[in-house]
């Protein structure tokens, strides 16, 4: 979410974690401008008692907290519940409230495992690795791979780049592959070439180039992105801090040199916790 909200009302002390997008809300505007730019893809877990807690507890709208577990209670539609909150903030202007629920009827009956590949995607891209093959999983579980071929690859090529991003390579490797086996494309089978040479040693890995026999501009190719995504570690952060703490060491200066290790051990952590939706 890259846009800039203006937040009138107080900001939540604990956010509520927006499951459609991977995100954490804390504040109604935030709600509300999600619900608004999203409204196509959100599925039954937006009835969620929790968003009404939050509501109630952290955005002080106790009122409208309330009427939605009512409306819960009785069964409420995804639509009914979404105009409700939009409605009762005061957030959109009548055009914008007729445009989402001109939304919320269009993609009412579109397909499920698009919805899902679309939510999956968002907590791809906002380093939600865990709840993304989450997604992507339901898709593969709920769908015959020759309904359609096309998204099937797409579904399993996403899931490669999540297993990359969390340095489960091997896992990564076999997703790109499967991909590349039904749709053909050329990105699929570069990212399988990428993460095997990543995790194997160069004996097997020259060996998996043979038995494949890939053309030379491929070969070519993979080694160019290689070099230029894991041969230059000095020049990401990680390399950095690893070259400054060595630097620490070397000099003797043992509190500095803790105080920077706690430092990156600290970010690891955090870094670890967002990949896993925590």
């Amino acid at each position: 979410m890259t846009d800039l909200i203006l937040c009138h009302s107080a900001l939540a002390t604990n956010p509520y974690f927006f499951v459609a997008m991977g995100v954490n809300i804390y504040s109604i505007e935030e709600l509300c401008f999600l619900l608004k730019e999203n409204a196509f893809i959100l599925d039954d877990d937006v009835l969620d008692p929790g968003l009404c807690d939050f509501l109630i507890d952290e955005a002080s709208m106790p009122r409208l907290g309330n009427k939605l577990k009512g409306m819960l209670s009785k069964g409420c539609s995804v639509g009914e519940f979404i105009m409700t909150i939009l409605e009762d903030s005061a957030y959109l202007d009548d055009e914008e409230l007729s445009g989402v629920r001109q939304t919320l009827v269009d993609s009412a009956g579109l397909d499920r495992s698009r919805k899902h590949k679309k939510r999956g995607d968002n907590m791809l891209r906002n380093r939600k690795y865990a709840l993304a093959l989450d997604e992507y999983r339901y898709i593969l579980d709920s769908m015959d791979r020759d309904y359609d071929k096309a998204l099937y690859a797409a579904v399993l090529h996403n899931m490669g780049t999540a297993y990359a991003r969390m340095f489960l390579l091997k896992e990564a490797s076999e997703c790109f592959y499967e991909a590349y086996e039904l749709s053909g494309e050329k990105e699929s089978i570069l990212q399988f070439l990428l993460s095997s040479k990543a995790y194997m040693e160069p004996e097997k890995y020259n060996k998996l180039v043979k038995r494949y026999g890939f053309n030379t501009e491929l070969r070519e190719e993979t080694e160019r992105r290689f070099s230029e995504y894991y041969s230059l570690p000095a020049a990401s952060k990680q390399g950095k801090l690893m070259e400054e703490l060595d630097k620490l060491k070397d000099a003797g200066k043992v509190a500095d040199y803790y105080r920077a290790l706690n430092g990156m051990l600290y970010d690891w952590k955090q870094d670890y916790r967002r990949t896993m939706g925590v």
